[in-house]
């Protein structure tokens, strides 16, 4: 959608000291070319901390009081930023009807190791609220509505922030929940569910695809080729049963 020339974007992060040199390449090279496109990147906001629910407060209340910046692009600092990633997200945010836009980048619950089973970070709610289901598989380039997100790469107009606000006067927007056992819920899904209740929808651009740096980068080549080996293994087990089914 077409921007007002007051529309500028804040990249904001939030990090405890130390940042992937992936992330801090795709931040400079992204913010210096971003006029070749005419993307309005203002500023930059740092948190530096080892809180990361408090972290994320703290950078929303400084865009949103002292910076006041139209736009915030969240990037956590493991992530490889584009200037192709903030366009597609650019054209599709719109103040009024699409305030919360995010991009894709994938995770895993498993150990880091050799091959973990990467899933996106977009997700629908379930019946329970400490299980989320993901968004798998992921449609190829499309605009998508959902409930939750990794905030990762999330792009937000600073419209959201009084009606996050008017429902949490005195708690953190971010405040995790933390049952006995292991039931957890994260900063960034609290977040979400907060907009939510505010009233406002979250769409995510399935295209907007980054890298998201771990033992090695977790990018949209892993997924898809990641889920076509299993889908292989799959099926050669399958006919594997089948022809000892026979053989019987």
């Amino acid at each position: 959608m077409p921007h007002g020339s007051n529309e500028v974007i804040s990249i904001g992060w939030c990090d405890n000291g130390l940042v992937d040199g992936k992330f801090a390449e795709g931040l400079m090279y992204t913010t210096i070319t971003a006029p070749t496109r005419k993307l309005p990147i203002g500023n930059a906001i740092r948190v530096q901390g080892n809180q990361i629910g408090r972290q994320r407060q703290a950078l929303l209340d400084m865009w949103y009081d002292k910076v006041k910046t139209e736009w915030l692009l969240w990037v956590d600092s493991d992530i490889v930023l584009t200037l192709d990633v903030l366009e597609l997200l650019w054209k599709v945010a719109d103040k009024n009807t699409k305030p919360v836009v995010s991009g894709v980048y994938f995770i895993s619950k498993q150990m880091e190791s050799s091959l973990m089973q990467p899933m996106p970070a977009l997700f629908n709610e379930t019946d329970n609220e400490f299980t989320i289901k993901y968004i798998h598989p992921l449609p190829a380039n499309e605009i998508v509505k959902v409930d939750c997100a990794g905030l990762g790469l999330t792009l937000m107009h600073r419209s959201v922030v009084p009606k996050l606000r008017a429902i949490s006067p005195e708690y953190s927007v971010f405040a995790e929940q933390e049952n006995l056992g292991e039931k957890y819920v994260g900063e960034d899904i609290i977040f979400f569910r907060n907009l939510k209740k505010a009233g406002v929808d979250v769409y995510a651009h399935t295209g907007a695809r980054v890298k998201h740096m771990k033992r090695f980068a977790y990018d949209d080549n892993y997924y898809a080729l990641y889920w076509q080996a299993a889908q292989a293994a799959a099926q050669q087990q399958e006919q594997a049963n089948g022809n000892a089914t026979t053989s019987e």
